[in-house]
């Protein structure tokens, strides 16, 4: 439903306009039923407002706490980036959440932990006031979420985080360091205590050339720390615990007065900002191509298919990124489109009697097996994942059959307890073993 789009979710049913794998996989009042029915929490262990221990994400807690483990568990880029992103809804709900900078204005925000890449390592759904207890040794700072998704960062191995500045700030960047994690970020110079940087108004000028930059530098509970201003359209102001204005570069940008592209200085921690700090941005990206548009009144509904798309994405990231060590040619790996395809073909068939599709299996016993299903049969070849499982696969007795094994044209009264099919098994012929095994 996310790569094939249709008006609403009963057309995917339609007689003459409907998807036909998803008419196969089950009927339209099934889907109904499970949308309407599913619960991720026990209502009965829920907490009421105002009384200790009240979760205003209870209804989703075990997804997130499930998907959160899941994601920390792979290992980590160096370069991280921490940004806001919103889960686009129409429902009504106290958590909905405002921000006129994103393309989705109203839903759901989202503090997600990024790599370069896209891949999510950890997020955090905003729940306004109700904010989980800091353990000890924790600094309580206005950006608590941010030290809370830095927490299963490995220390004191070089680890680099990127901010924006809405959340960077000198204490968060000094507890990071002295955690051995590295940060860069922009920020506003009214939260720089003494601030010696120049006046912006003094910066911005017109007999101030466009590529002005100023550094200052300084150490504060043995962290050191930069602090850089560049003039470009704006000023821009940076706050660095590992990097300063060296060594400095030239940029492109547009030149009003001659109309045509100059270059310019740059400093060394803008380069580096602009390099890492689009994470959230790229997998914001992968959620606009691809994303379930299943409506439903219910607002932990949208958030578990919000959720599910995380998933699969991260899911597609490790696939590629292990093609490409792999050395899979380029033209071989799957776009995330092809790659939700694949997905949901493998969820939908799986365990199920049908033939696969492509390219036959290199097996020979296997394409036996699948040409043997397409005559008619009293009882169904089980697929090869049960077939080869080696669980509960007991010799029985019962009525003479013939053997199911290929090129087997005896008769025998042993069956498979869990196959039910009749397979040889005497001094002379042992079609129940290599059934098993082969």
């Amino acid at each position: 439903m996310s790569v094939q789009h249709f008006p609403s979710t009963r057309k995917y049913w339609s007689r003459r306009f409907g998807f036909e794998p998803i008419k196969q996989t089950m009927n339209v009042n099934t889907f109904e039923k499970i949308k309407k029915y599913i619960h991720f929490n026990d209502n009965d262990k829920y907490i009421p407002v105002n009384q200790p221990g009240h979760d205003r994400l209870y209804k989703v807690r075990p997804i997130i706490d499930s998907l959160n483990q899941t994601f920390s568990s792979v290992k980590k880029h160096q370069r991280l980036s921490i940004d806001e992103q919103m889960c686009a809804t129409k429902v009504g709900h106290y958590l909905k959440q405002y921000l006129p900078n994103k393309p989705h204005k109203w839903g759901f925000k989202l503090y997600v932990l990024c790599s370069v890449f896209g891949f999510a390592y950890k997020f955090e759904i905003y729940s306004g006031l109700d904010i989980p207890t800091r353990p000890e040794g924790e600094p309580d700072l206005s950006s608590t979420n941010n030290i809370r998704l830095t927490r299963d960062v490995p220390r004191m191995v070089n680890h680099i985080i990127f901010f924006d500045n809405f959340y960077t700030s000198v204490p968060l960047v000094i507890y990071l360091a002295k955690q051995g994690i590295h940060c860069l970020g922009t920020i506003q110079q009214n939260r720089i205590p003494n601030n010696k940087l120049p006046d912006k108004k003094e910066m911005m000028k017109k007999n101030t050339p466009r590529d002005t930059y100023e550094e200052r530098t300084a150490s504060y509970e043995g962290v050191d720390l930069a602090c850089i201003a560049w003039k470009e359209n704006k000023i821009v102001t940076m706050l660095s615990s590992y990097v300063g204005t060296e060594p400095v570069s030239t940029v492109k940008r547009f030149d009003k007065k001659t109309r045509e592209r100059v270059d310019i200085l740059c400093p060394k921690s803008i380069t580096e900002y602009n390099s890492h700090i689009g994470g959230v941005d790229l997998l914001d990206s992968f959620l606009g191509r691809y994303h379930f548009r299943v409506k439903s009144p219910k607002w932990y509904i949208r958030i578990f298919f919000h959720l599910f798309d995380l998933a699969v994405i991260n899911s597609w990231i490790i696939y590629k990124n292990n093609a490409i060590k792999e050395n899979v040619a380029k033209k071989n790996i799957l776009n995330l489109g092809e790659f939700r395809n694949e997905l949901a073909y493998v969820l939908c068939n799986s365990g199920t009697n049908e033939n696969k599709r492509g390219r036959p299996s290199s097996s020979s016993l296997e394409q036996e097996l699948q040409a043997k299903k397409k005559r008619l049969q009293s009882k169904p070849i089980p697929p090869l994942d049960i077939r080869m499982d080696g669980l509960g696969h007991w010799p029985d007795v019962g009525v003479s059959l013939r053997c199911k094994y290929p090129h087997c044209t005896g008769y025998t009264t042993i069956s498979c307890a869990k196959c039910g099919i009749n397979l040889c098994l005497n001094k002379n012929n042992n079609c129940f073993t290599r059934f098993h095994t082969t």
